[in-house]
């Protein structure tokens, strides 16, 4: 069955100034059977939509949303920002879909490699379509699916799909033939596409429980359960599968994800 991978990011991907706040990059992709996502997650996206505003054309915009602005602003009221994120954690819930998602520390990637360390994003991508690629073939011999990332300027999006095409061409060292991985898009957020919406809220749950480990987030605990994870016959863990973090941390912050290893 076809699959689609919406993919979005939480982060910056700069190196040379490190936000000492958020000193991370995490790329997430969603992964939806295309069927499936046509049929019932965008009518579920809408409908939720409709719930808050009455109307569809509203983009869910994680920074927007945590800020309260734009159509957002109501969020300033305790009780309905209650019954806001509690609609929208049942949404994300109940929506059947897979996570890939790549947190990489800039600082510890920075040190590590020094001017050898690699563009966070395009590092993102390739660790997301080796992932993909095995997920799929995890699934069936004849599963495909296209990926689709939010647009970022001219030029970032051009890099971008170099890095692609080159990924697609040469393979990763752990995945030599990505040609389950059929096609690559990039729209630009007002395009309201439901599938960049739901990557966007994820991203930064998964960012900031990397990042705060010991730190109890709701938002994570709803998405934790759809990182894809290892079979079972090799430990069933989300580290080095939904997960994974760069450059590999102690094993102290491993603790908050259930395995000391990736």
């Amino acid at each position: 069955m076809p699959h689609v991978l919406f993919m979005d990011e939480s982060g910056d991907h700069n190196l040379a100034s490190i936000d000492n706040n958020f000193p991370a990059f995490c790329l997430v992709g969603c992964i939806f059977e295309r069927e499936y996502y046509k049929h019932t997650v965008r009518p579920a996206v809408d409908e939720f939509k409709n719930k808050f505003w009455s109307r569809t054309d509203v983009v869910l915009h994680s920074s927007e949303i945590r800020k309260h602005r734009g159509p957002f602003s109501f969020l300033g009221n305790e009780t309905d920002r209650q019954g806001f994120y509690d609609a929208l954690n049942r949404l994300i819930e109940n929506l059947n879909f897979t996570i890939l998602a790549v947190v990489i520390l800039k600082k510890a990637h920075l040190d590590h490699y020094g001017d050898g360390a690699r563009h966070p994003y395009h590092l993102s991508l390739e660790f997301i379509m080796e992932r993909y690629s095995m997920m799929m073939n995890r699934k069936s011999r004849d599963a495909e699916g296209y990926m689709m990332a939010e647009s970022r300027g001219l030029n970032e999006d051009k890099l971008l799909k170099n890095e692609y095409f080159n990924l697609k061409k040469f393979g990763t060292r752990y995945q030599p033939n990505l040609g389950n991985i059929s096609s690559f898009r990039m729209e630009k957020k007002t395009a309201n596409i439901a599938g960049l919406q739901i990557a966007d809220l994820v991203a930064y749950p998964v960012a900031a429980k990397v990042l705060r480990p010991n730190t109890g987030q709701k938002s994570f605990d709803v998405v934790i359960g759809k990182l894809d994870k290892a079979p079972t016959n090799k430990g069933g863990g989300v580290l080095g599968y939904g997960l994974k973090v760069f450059p590999q941390p102690t094993f102290e912050h491993f603790t908050a994800f259930g395995s000391p290893k990736q």
